[in-house]
């Protein structure tokens, strides 16, 4: 009689293998933080050397050698001059305006927003600043800190960008009161020290982001003064975010608040000269502000410049 030995059933592979917990699939990584890259720039004035290089050149010749630079979702500065052939000239020293033509050299520079909260708007009256106000519309660029009363030249304007709201006001402390918008006149918007917080406060209320522009201090003074001081304590009290500083024609220091990790906010007192040509040395050194700008943090690069017969270099 023959006999069999008992054989055991094959195992399943599944059965031969240990049983392992299958890996949580990964969390989505979050999407990145909303940015502005703004590019802030100083004075203007479209005249002289910058007005003669455009005619002979072209409207882009005076920014051609940065014109990389200048590629961001805002592109600011302040435009020292009026863009008018009427009006009578303020009496005062120097009285700056240029051919509403050359509004083609800040739209061949991509200038998104201008500020006219200056001591020059208003050189040649209220019809040149209609006109100036004018011609930036006809270009499509949004000119802030001035209009046809003071309520118009303190309202903000507010740009939408990649999701993000941001603020622009514009506001001088410089002379003579009568460039000043009143109740029911032309002009530009003054920095009353009672008022100006509060709207600060408003324009926060409803963006994400608020952009002050402040034109004040002491011309060709290396060092903010004192009205520049208090102007940028009490605006980032106000809940400002970034203070440009114009005015003075030479760079001044740049102040940062917030922590070691994070920048809040930054003031920079005076961003120089830009599309200007000053005969004073020292001068003609400026810088571009290059700002990414989010909810609640900010950082800055800046590249230096020089203007050379009208010319960024």
């Amino acid at each position: 009689r023959s006999s069999r030995a008992a054989v055991s059933p094959a195992p399943s592979p599944a059965a031969a293998l240990p049983l392992v917990a299958k890996p949580p699939a990964p969390s989505p990584k979050p999407p990145p933080e909303p940015e502005v890259v703004l590019v802030a720039v100083g004075d203007m004035r479209l005249d002289g050397p910058v007005g003669r290089l455009a005619a002979q050149e072209g409207a882009s010749a005076p920014t051609q050698a940065i014109r990389s630079f200048l590629d961001a979702d805002i592109v600011f500065g302040n435009l020292e001059c009026a863009l008018t052939s009427r009006g009578e000239a303020l009496d005062k020293k120097f009285n700056f305006r240029a051919s509403t033509e050359n509004v083609r050299i800040l739209s061949a520079s991509s200038f998104t927003i201008v500020s006219l909260a200056n001591n020059h708007a208003m050189d040649y009256g209220a019809e040149g600043l209609k006109d100036t106000i004018a011609a930036l519309d006809s270009a499509g660029i949004l000119p802030v800190g001035a209009g046809a009363d003071a309520d118009a030249a303190r309202k903000p304007v507010v740009l939408e960008r990649n999701g993000l709201r941001v603020a622009f006001l514009a506001l001088t402390s410089t002379l003579p009161e009568e460039i000043w918008a009143g109740t029911a006149s032309y002009g530009v918007a003054f920095a009353d020290a009672r008022r100006f917080p509060d709207w600060i406060r408003a324009a926060k209320s409803t963006s994400d982001i608020v952009v002050v522009s402040f034109h004040g201090g002491t011309e060709l003074d290396a060092e903010p003064n004192a009205i520049q001081k208090e102007f940028v304590a009490a605006a980032f009290s106000a809940g400002a975010d970034l203070i440009l500083g114009h005015h003075p024609h030479v760079l001044q220091p740049v102040e940062v608040f917030g922590s070691t990790v994070s920048v809040s906010s930054v003031a920079v007192y005076s961003l120089g000269n830009f599309l200007f040509v000053s005969p004073t040395e020292g001068t003609q050194w400026t810088a571009l502000a290059r700002l990414r700008l989010r909810r609640g943090s900010i950082s800055a690069g800046f590249l230096p410049l020089q203007i050379v017969a009208g010319r960024l270099l």
